[in-house]
């Protein structure tokens, strides 16, 4: 309606409120299309300007953007705005980056405002990775700008950046000698601290803390230094804090959990566990609580445990139907853990993880077309999914005679991934079933070398002995017993050969 109206009447206010609305609902077009009006109807204002320069974040145009932001740094002097054109390329393609890079150099501004093209073309030079340069450029930026902090805050990032922390750190330590106020400086000086030295981290983080106790970050930063140097009161006092903060809420009820856990309250870690819905630390968090309520043999709370969280974390729901499954596989229950795959693939039919999870299981228990079902369900919707390709040939293999279709498989799974092991393998085993031996073995000898898997030193183990290399199969599959005594398939592979574990060279 607002837009109708500043079209019809083409008043500034109206047309102000128009692009307020557009752009509070990230509408893109219309935010340009109502900045673009406002400037018309105002040409000289300074505000439609930036209403233009927002659309054009909205629309991802930094190239077109670049020379309003321009425009306001010659009549204002906020090299602010001229530098928040990079944000707009976060992300992009090197060739977007390089386009605006060259936009920067190609800018006319006054040499003592040109100056700050260069801290903006370091800025976007570390964003593509092109790190040499960047650093050539923000030191040319220092060397003319020695009070602008910014300069130094780069070059700093930069140099992390390369894995030079003391490189880092040392330009930081000589900026707060010049800065000693700047709790931005401080906090990045900090952060890289953590990496070499947590001691001499967490004394600048305690400093941080006391100047602004009320920063979540700074918070939650010295809380995790606490806990690494196992100052468990203290981070438990920052974390309790952090919990009322959204942003942290789910990492502080995770480290809390941690804490409980350290110190044997098995009901409190379980508590806060429960309360981290989301984050880097969710499945840590599930793990625990799962591992702490088995531990008491406790399988039907963990299974509940599962159930609560499914409705709690919906965003995590379909991975929790797979985690519920592998529990119920771990504890011999692979009829239910079916159904919980079932269950989850009506919920998420096109789940790709959920379908491969339940054709191995359908494998494993002998019931292969329906497994078949389920693997071609994945490559219908993903043509070069390897692992499902694979998976598929190599199933085939061990349940049907239809070698030929399955080595058409596996070979397409190689030629996508190469150097994967498990891929290897399976080409090494279709080529022994196709009595291809000696390029068997070379493939299986090179799969072992990549990846000693117990699964591997079976048909390793197994060519070798068809091929009269009795010792040799020996050798291998003791070498894959020792890293899974129990291993099934060494075990039945062995049986079959009429080979015991124990069998001796001499009763050969």
């Amino acid at each position: 309606r607002y837009r109708d109206q500043a079209r019809k009447t083409r008043d500034e206010a109206v047309t102000e409120m128009a692009f307020g609305i557009a752009r509070h609902i990230q509408d893109a077009q219309a935010s340009f299309e109502m900045a673009s009006l406002w400037l018309e109807i105002s040409p000289d204002s300074h505000h439609a300007r930036r209403a233009i320069l927002q659309s054009y974040a909205l629309l991802d145009n930094a190239i077109d953007a670049l020379p309003l932001a321009t425009w306001l740094f010659n009549k204002e002097g906020d090299d602010g705005v001229f530098l928040a054109v990079t944000a707009i390329a976060e992300g992009r393609k090197d060739e977007q980056i390089d386009a605006l890079i060259y936009a920067y150099r190609a800018v006319e501004l006054e040499p003592k405002k040109k100056v700050m093209s260069d801290l903006a073309i370091a800025m976007l030079l570390r964003e593509s990775n092109q790190l040499e340069q960047a650093e050539a450029v923000a030191r040319e930026f220092i060397r003319q700008k020695p009070d602008d902090l910014r300069g130094k805050l780069i070059l700093a990032q930069i140099l992390d950046q390369q894995d030079r922390d003391e490189d880092a750190i040392d330009v930081l330590k000589q900026a707060l000698k010049q800065f000693p106020d700047s709790d931005k400086l401080r906090l990045q000086y900090a952060r890289l601290l953590t990496l070499v030295d947590r001691s001499a981290a967490l004394i600048e983080f305690e400093a941080l803390h006391l100047s602004d106790p009320q920063s979540p970050e700074v918070s939650f930063l010295l809380a995790l230094l606490y806990l690494d140097q196992a100052m468990l009161g203290k981070a438990q006092a920052l974390f309790l804090q952090l919990t009322r903060h959204s942003r942290f809420a789910n990492d502080a009820h995770y480290y809390l959990g941690n804490i409980a856990d350290k110190r044997g309250d098995v009901g409190a870690a379980m508590s806060f566990y429960t309360h981290v819905l989301g984050g880097n630390n969710f499945y840590a968090s599930v793990t625990r609580a799962l591992v702490l309520l088995l531990e008491n043999d406790n399988l039907e709370a963990a299974l509940s445990h599962l159930e609560y969280l499914r409705n709690s974390a919906p965003k995590h729901r379909s991975e929790l139907f797979e985690l519920e499954a592998n529990l119920l596989i771990n504890n011999d229950r692979e009829e239910q853990a079916l159904v919980a795959l079932t269950t989850g693939l009506q919920s998420y039919p096109d789940d790709q993880n959920l379908l491969y999870a339940r054709a191995m299981l359908l494998e494993q228990q002998g019931k292969f077309e329906r497994a078949e079902a389920d693997l071609r369900a994945i490559i219908a919707r993903d043509e070069n999914n390897a692992a499902a390709i694979n998976a598929l040939g190599y199933t085939m293999v061990l349940h049907t005679e239809r070698l030929d279709e399955a080595y058409d498989l596996i070979q397409r799974a190689y030629a996508l991934k190469p150097q994967s092991p498990a891929i290897i393998d399976s080409m090494g085993w279709v080529l022994f079933k196709r009595g291809n031996l000696e390029e068997a073995l070379t493939l299986l000898k090179r799969a072992m070398a990549m990846m000693p898997d117990p699964e591997i030193a079976a048909h390793l183990g197994e060519i070798h002995w068809v091929m009269g290399n009795r010792e040799m199969a020996l050798k291998t599959w003791q070498k894959g017993l020792v890293r899974a005594p129990d291993h099934e398939q060494i075990l039945t592979t062995m049986h079959r050969l009429g080979v015991t574990p124990r069998t001796s060279e001499s009763s050969l």
